[in-house]
């Protein structure tokens, strides 16, 4: 007997339960080594443009403030800069230097005609100058060419070449790419001819070399025998703590100076205690002290060298989570380009230590000891060819004769989030009138725009030099050229990447008002076996930072902004299995990325 069709119980599918997906907070940083599969959420795929804070967070890096074009006094575009007697000293390629003070005047202190000056009217530096080292000495900066003689600047700017101050004479002082000073002697290397020895001048002295009247106990050794491998030849020397490091391409050899032997006259002996047959340099440019450790960049990646319990050198590599994408970034180089092009510079405002390469992005290490992090990630569309850092710490960098000023967030007023702000050619006004050739934009390492005719009320045409076609300008207020960064993140399945979830509601943690693009991809649908054909995402959100005022600012090519981390949480319906973030933008605001949080429920099962 069948039962009553009233009386069957109908059971109503349960409603879903709302679970949280957090990610709170991007301190591992950029990470090339693991697939994005089993990479940790708090990794990133590609991190650009973008760098760790002390708190976990992702920062678009700063921009940069024009602060003087040395063309007005000085030929040719730096070569290199550092920072002495609280000013820039400026190399440029026809062997002329400049001084730059903190407001940005500068002055010529060597070329020709100050050089004419000296006893015996030398010539001064030669031109074709592609490679400076700087060397700090007491009071004085020792600037070594491979080409000239090296000179010397005073405290108060004067400038002369290195002598021997007993005789008078610079002919016993070696010609040399590179420089430095180890306990209290100055050391010279790279030079023609003999690439493997190194001179070491008499004990506190700086221009006193074999050859020179007594007292003088200087030497030249040739290191290449001491090498572990052998050596091409020395790719540049420094000096740690007690030791001379003498590093090659592949490797590096440590000495020790100071020691004498027992003879009538003392003669200085150095030994070869150690040495790190693994660790070399691209150029003399990559290594760079900061603390009490001393960093250096080779093929292999940075690695780090410091002073054991037992007085020896401890290395330690330090680019392991990018070491692919590091080594297929320097073997498109040519030498010379890695010699020359590479170098380190050190943000310690914002504990950055910056690799800048030549065609290519800037590798960014991101660490404080202290606080315990490190965070890798890359910069590009800076286009250092040169940087310094100044005693308070402000970072200074060369684009041609141009110098500019880093941001940071130490300094009021500093904080700059567009690149290479007042960077103007020309002011213009409604009756400002142009001479036909004049140039109307100069754009460093790009294109320049050219004035094609003339017209008192501003309303001028002009072309671009790569391109013949004439336009008509529409004249804008210069703001800085935006910095675009992205930040992917590896796939998130939370815990279960066999059932499907509806995702209902997010929000991402932000500070600061730049604009920035979420994109959400799922379900592996992402990019094609080859990793070329990019599919397009599943939603697309144009969001806002948090600071900012109001509602809908910033439109963007998805809608206007929406404050991103808004308590009412934003509806975003996305059915996945797994997803994929990836945050964009191109912005002339700050912005910081901090975490994101999803709001998602399990589809439910019939019965």
């Amino acid at each position: 007997m069948g039962r009553d069709l009233l009386s069957i119980e109908i059971k109503a599918n349960k409603p879903s339960k709302l679970l949280p997906l957090i990610v709170r907070g991007f301190p591992g940083g950029l990470n090339a080594v693991e697939n994005d599969i089993l990479m940790s959420p708090s990794d990133q795929v590609v991190l650009n443009n973008m760098r760790r804070t002390p708190a976990g967070g992702q920062k678009v890096r700063y921009g940069s403030n024009w602060f003087e074009d040395v063309s007005d006094t000085v030929t040719g575009t730096i070569v290199d800069m550092e920072y002495f007697a609280n000013t820039i000293i400026s190399v440029t390629t026809t062997g002329q230097i400049c001084a730059t003070d903190n407001d940005g005047v500068s002055i010529v202190i060597w070329n020709s005609a100050i050089a004419a000056l000296l006893p015996g009217s030398p010539s001064g530096w030669s031109g074709g100058i592609t490679d400076v080292d700087f060397v700090p000495f007491r009071n004085q900066l020792i600037i070594h060419n491979g080409i000239d003689k090296p000179i010397t600047i005073s405290a108060g700017l004067a400038v002369t070449y290195l002598q021997d101050l007993g005789s008078g004479s610079n002919t016993n002082v070696p010609i040399g790419k590179y420089g430095c000073v180890v306990s209290n002697y100055h050391c010279i290397a790279g030079i023609a001819g003999l690439p493997n020895t190194i001179y070491i001048s008499a004990k506190s002295t700086a221009g006193t070399f074999p050859g020179d009247p007594a007292p003088n106990d200087s030497i030249s050794v040739d290191v290449g025998a001491y090498a572990p491998e052998g050596a091409a030849e020395i790719r540049g020397i420094a000096g740690f703590r007690t030791f001379l490091i003498v590093f090659f391409l592949g490797q590096s050899l440590v000495v020790q100076l100071g020691v004498y032997n027992d003879e009538t006259v003392p003669e200085h002996v150095p030994e070869f205690p150690d040495s790190m047959p693994d660790f070399g340099i691209l150029g003399h440019r990559c290594i760079k002290q900061v603390e009490n450790d001393m960093l250096f960049a080779g093929l292999d990646g940075l690695a780090s060298a410091s002073r054991n319990l037992f007085g020896n050198l401890d290395t330690l590599a330090l680019s392991e989570k990018i070491e692919p994408l590091y080594r297929a970034t320097i073997a498109v180089l040519t030498d010379v380009q890695i010699r020359l092009g590479c170098f380190l510079v050190y943000d310690s405002l914002a504990h950055d230590l910056i690799l800048s390469v030549p065609s290519g992005p800037s590798f960014v290490y991101s660490f404080n000891d202290r606080l315990r992090y490190r965070s890798w990630s890359t910069f590009s569309g800076q286009g250092m060819v040169a940087a310094c850092t100044s005693f308070l710490g402000r970072v200074f960098y060369s684009i041609g004769t141009r110098i500019f000023q880093y941001g940071n967030g130490a300094y009021p007023g500093e904080n700059y989030a567009a690149d290479r702000l007042n960077d103007r050619d020309g002011d213009w006004a409604p009756v400002t009138a142009y001479s036909v050739g004049d140039v109307l934009r100069d754009v460093p390492n790009d294109s320049s725009w050219i004035a094609t005719d003339s017209n008192l009320s501003g309303s001028v045409s002009f072309a671009q030099d790569r391109a013949d076609q004439v336009l008509s300008p529409k004249w804008e207020e210069y703001e800085g050229e935006v910095i675009s960064f992205e930040m992917e993140l590896p796939w998130l399945d939370s815990k279960d990447p066999t059932k499907t979830k509806i995702l209902k509601f997010a929000s991402v943690g932000s500070k600061g008002t730049g604009e920035f693009i979420l994109k959400i991809y799922v379900d592996n649908l992402f990019k094609d076996v080859n990793g070329i054909i990019q599919y397009d995402p599943a939603i697309i959100v144009n969001f806002i930072g948090n600071d900012a005022p109001g509602f809908g600012f910033d439109a963007g090519p998805y809608g206007g902004g929406r404050r991103s981390d808004d308590p009412r949480l934003w509806n975003i319906p996305v059915k996945f299995k797994t997803l994929k973030c990836i945050y964009t933008g191109s912005v002339r605001k700050p912005l910081e990325l901090i975490s994101q949080k999803f709001v998602y429920a399990h589809i439910s099962r019939q019965r």
